[in-house]
């Protein structure tokens, strides 16, 4: 049996973590100074870097990282609701069936 389509509206939603989800904030790092800095200028900038990439690789370790995830997870689920929810579009009339339809009166 061939179904009909129905008329209908549609809401597009753009669903984000909240913006207090998107840290997990400071982390601080103690390590045993490293060696004297060059004098050129370009070259402190760059062992800087260096300097701050190898301290994150090093303590980033998966270990630490998926602690790190835990603990996002943790905050999530003790949340009521971590989302923030938009509507970007509206729109309607679309090739739906009546199954389709999302029931307002159904849902809490």
């Amino acid at each position: 049996m061939k179904k009909e389509y129905v008329d209908n509206d549609v809401f597009r939603f753009m669903v984000n973590l909240r913006e207090d989800f998107s840290s997990c904030g400071e982390i601080t790092v103690y390590t045993k100074p490293f060696t004297e800095f060059p004098e050129d200028d370009d070259k402190i900038l760059e062992k800087m870097e260096a300097q701050e990439n190898l301290v994150k690789e090093k303590y980033f370790n998966q270990k630490r990282i998926d602690e790190l995830k835990l603990e996002l997870i943790q905050r999530i689920q003790e949340c009521k609701n971590p989302f923030y929810i938009s509507c970007t579009d509206r729109d309607g009339g679309y090739n739906v069936t009546e199954d389709q339809l999302f029931n307002l009166e159904d849902n809490d």
